[in-house]
């Protein structure tokens, strides 16, 4: 039986959440309320909304889903910092055997990006800069800038991030929740250079802050990974030693930043 790729798309996501770490829960007897009132007073009116449509073709067809993701601002004039995969994703990475013979997986491309800042109403839009798939992230900058700019995260402010160290991941929640601040503590578990240089995390997507509001990196996770490591063996799974998140030190994110700031906007694909 063949369900519409929007579907399919959903139920693998379900299927990779259920084998996410949860983070925080060897740092909960601790007291953060400095810590949290710190990061919201620092950095909470960076963190920001951004809705877009994601555009999945398959079989000819072509379906439209309306999402969210969290987003973080990076320079006076709007430059937003997103996941990659809420601008272009490949759904054949999610699949452990693949799209199946003579098949090709449907790849999901967003537009209409939209922004709403930390305690506004009204959903500002936002184009596409550029995206680096390796590194997991892509920029976004918001159109007609206010002359006063935004608050931002300065990302050359960082420092770097080391097995042991206790972080910070700062999001905001839907309205559902009133469009809070909340922030979890997460855990750098070890590091790798295999298949790059890596940190291996306990926590939440985003971008990770010391105490003190220092950026660390950039926390994500591999979707794909997780999907194959979960139901891609014969095994029970039993090893957990893999289960865990990947942090991009703050470094080669600052970097790549300063990149992006310096490039045009991508033109919107005329139909």
């Amino acid at each position: 039986m063949n369900r519409p790729a929007g579907v399919r798309f959903a139920a693998v996501l379900a299927g990779v959440l259920a084998v996410l770490p949860i983070g925080g829960n060897a740092l909960e007897v601790e007291d953060y309320r400095a810590v949290s009132q710190t990061l919201s007073a620092e950095h909470g009116a960076a963190v920001v909304a951004v809705k877009f449509v994601m555009s999945l073709a398959a079989s000819g067809k072509e379906e439209r889903i309306e999402d969210t993701t969290q987003a973080l601002l990076v320079s006076k004039d709007g430059l937003l910092l997103v996941p990659d995969r809420a601008v272009s994703l490949d759904l054949g990475t999610l699949m452990p055997t693949g799209p199946g013979p003579g098949a090709t997986a449907p790849v999901a491309k967003s537009s209409e990006f939209r922004v709403r800042l930390a305690g506004g109403d009204e959903w500002l839009p936002a184009d596409l800069v550029t995206r680096d798939s390796q590194l997991g992230i892509a920029w976004l900058r918001v159109r007609n800038p206010p002359a006063a700019g935004f608050t931002f995260v300065n990302l050359d402010d960082g420092l770097r991030a080391e097995p042991g160290m206790v972080f910070f991941t700062l999001m905001r929640t839907s309205d559902d929740w009133g469009g809070v601040t909340v922030f979890r503590p997460g855990l750098i578990l070890g590091q790798t250079q295999t298949p790059r240089q890596l940190l291996l995390v306990d926590g939440v997507p985003g971008v990770a802050f010391t105490a003190d509001g220092h950026p660390l990196g950039y926390v994500d996770m591999d979707l794909g990974k997780m999907v194959r490591s979960s139901k891609g063996n014969s095994g029970l799974g039993l090893d957990m030693a893999d289960v865990a998140l990947q942090m991009t030190p703050i470094e080669k994110i600052a970097a790549a930043t300063r990149l992006a700031a310096k490039l045009p906007i991508v033109k919107p694909a005329s139909h």
